[in-house]
């Protein structure tokens, strides 16, 4: 396979991310599910955008489920209201 055609080796690359906000209004805890993507490691630090707001998050459970699928809870340890 040449160069230009490998798959990005971070994490949040072209993959089939879902990130859910608990709560939706001002998330406290995000859960970020995928299925095709290495898995998050706990203590990992990530900055998640959405329209409205920055979310700096830290890595805390990895749920592994059937199918290579799994889920990472993460407790947002800093918002930037937009």
């Amino acid at each position: 396979m040449p160069a230009s055609a490998q798959k990005p080796s971070h994490p949040f690359g072209a993959h089939d991310y879902q990130i859910e906000y608990l709560p939706v209004q001002a998330p406290r805890e995000v859960n970020i599910r995928a299925r095709s993507a290495a898995p998050l490691r706990v203590g990992d630090r990530y900055t998640v955008d959405r329209p409205d707001c920055l979310c700096d998050l830290i890595v805390e459970d990895i749920y592994r489920l059937a199918g290579g699928r799994w889920t990472a809870r993460c407790r947002v340890s800093e918002l930037l209201w937009l």
